[in-house]
This record gives C-alpha cells, sequence and structure tokens, in this order.
C-alpha cells in the first residue's frame, strides 16, 4: 500500500510539474510565436509588389557561388522584396516530379531540386486543405532547395556548373518511380556533365553525377551537395524539441545544432565517413546521405 502511495504521489508531483512548465513557459512562447506571425502577416500586407520588367530586357548579374541565390536588381536605397512562389517557379524550365508520395519539379536553371510538395500530408486535418510545401525556389518566400555540383582542384579556370546553367533533359516526361531522368550539359571546352536523378515510392531521391573529359588535359574535381535555406525560418522553441541542423558524423555521432547557434558560431566542420547531415523542422527533414564509404568534409 505504501509504494502505491509513493507511486501515486511521484505521478501527481510530475504532472504538476508539466503543467506549471507549460503555464509558465509554454504558454508564453507560444503567445510570442502568436505575434511574431502576425507583425510577419502585416508586414508582408504592407509591402508593394515588385515593379514588373520589361519584355525582352535583362538585367546583368554576377554569377553567384555555388549554393548561394542570384540577387535580383534593386534600384539604390531599395530592398529587394521576394516575389510570389509561383512566379520564382516560373523562371526555370522544368521537369515534373511525380509519384505517390511526392509532386513538384527539377529547375533546369541550376539543375536544383527546388520544389517539393508531400501529397500525402495536409496543413490541417481538412482533407481538403493544400498539401505541405517542403521545398521552395529561390527568390520566393521561403527559399529551401538541394543543389549539387563541382569544385575545381587548386581554384583552376574551370567552366563548371553553377546556379545559372541550364541545363539539358536527355528525353522527356516527368520524373517517377521508375522513371529516372537524365540532364546533361556541355560546357564547350571539353567537359560533359551527365547527371541522372531517380526517386523511389517514398521519399529518397539518388543522384548519380558523371563528368566525361573530352579534352586532352586531365582535370581534377571535387563534388559538393548543399541543402540550403535562406534565413531563419519560426521555430516552436520547445526544450525537448530539436529544431535546427542535425546530422551523423561517423564516430562523432549525432550532432544537433540550433539556428540560434549557427548565427553565433557561422561555420562548423566535421571530415568524417559514414555520414548524414541536414536540416529538420517539428515533422519534416531534408537530409543528404552520402555514400557511406566516401569521407565527406
Amino acid at each position: 500500500m505504501s509504494d502505491q502511495k509513493n507511486t501515486i504521489l511521484a505521478i501527481v508531483l510530475s504532472a504538476l510539474v508539466l503543467i506549471g512548465w507549460q503555464f509558465y513557459f509554454g504558454l508564453p512562447q507560444m503567445d510570442k510565436q502568436k505575434q511574431i506571425q502576425q507583425q510577419q502577416a502585416q508586414e508582408r500586407s504592407q509591402q508593394p509588389p515588385p515593379t514588373p520588367q520589361q519584355p525582352g530586357t535583362t538585367a546583368p548579374q554576377t554569377p553567384p557561388a555555388p549554393g548561394t541565390a542570384p540577387q535580383a536588381p534593386t534600384q539604390p536605397g531599395t530592398v529587394a522584396q521576394p516575389m510570389s512562389r509561383d512566379a520564382a517557379l516560373a523562371l526555370s524550365p522544368r521537369v515534373r516530379i511525380e509519384t505517390p508520395s511526392l509532386s513538384g519539379s527539377i529547375a533546369l536553371k541550376g539543375g536544383r531540386i527546388d520544389d517539393l510538395s508531400l501529397v500525402r500530408y495536409r496543413e490541417t486535418v481538412d482533407p481538403s486543405s493544400p498539401p505541405i510545401v517542403l521545398l521552395a525556389p529561390s527568390g520566393s518566400p521561403h527559399p529551401f532547395y538541394a543543389e549539387f555540383g563541382w569544385s575545381p582542384a587548386g581554384g583552376a579556370p574551370l567552366k563548371l556548373p553553377n546556379a545559372d546553367t541550364m541545363w539539358q533533359q536527355e528525353g522527356s516526361g516527368a520524373l517517377g518511380v521508375g522513371r529516372p531522368v537524365p540532364l546533361v550539359y556541355d560546357n564547350g571546352e571539353g567537359l560533359l556533365f551527365r547527371r541522372t536523378i531517380a526517386v523511389d515510392e517514398n521519399y529518397l531521391f539518388t543522384l548519380k553525377d558523371e563528368v566525361i573529359n573530352k579534352g586532352a588535359t586531365p582535370v581534377t574535381l571535387y563534388p559538393f551537395a548543399l541543402i540550403s535555406r535562406h534565413g531563419t525560418p519560426q521555430t516552436l522553441g520547445y526544450y525537448i524539441l530539436h529544431e535546427g541542423l542535425i546530422g551523423v558524423f561517423g564516430d562523432k555521432g549525432l550532432q544537433e545544432e540550433t539556428y540560434a547557434n549557427i548565427e553565433k558560431q557561422k561555420e562548423l566542420s566535421f571530415a568524417a565517413t559514414n555520414v548524414w547531415l541536414g536540416m529538420t523542422d517539428k515533422y519534416w527533414a531534408a537530409t543528404l546521405l552520402p555514400d557511406t564509404s566516401t569521407q565527406v568534409n
């Protein structure tokens, strides 16, 4: 009987602690997040629409570094505003993604996977509500995308694919289960780049990159892969919930970093084999899974 009383007392005390934490910390945090979201919504509603560009004109731009978004030209003293998601998607020819779990597209400009929705999950419990949008293109309100490419050894002046490169699809049709999509880019200087993208019935994309050197000079290239997210997303701020950067780095095991820590440290580096890494929200994550036998830096 004494043990039962102690057990009941422990349960009651635990419940009081949880209720107290939620009352003093959880509810104020939720109110704060709601105020921030309302303020951001008000600011967006007050933003003027972007000025349309004259047909047939283009603005000169400096090619961005790998993994960075091209910046839209702005007038002196003005701040560039994000365009709508649909407008950002329309800036590049695209290859559709159609699977039982996913819908979206791959941008032929830059070869990015930057348009992805989870068709089995909705924004609300209403089955007619929109599907969850995971990835979004550069230039949209919340850019979040995967990008892949090469860096030259020793900084050699090679013409390599970048965010402005226009890839060509070999064949036609959408990317689907059992229907991989090959993309090619010829740099006109002896290097032919080929990228084959496949997807399974769930959520796994597989990329195979090849470079064919048709020139007489040997070339050394290092592949890279990025998951890029512009800005800092809203987080719930719960102690028991990690939102931010996450990964496993060989013997170092699981590593978790919040967005606040990254803003302070700016850069974290690891070198290991058997690695995966990415960014996670409350429910969803986007991760990279390199070959487990290859050292990743």
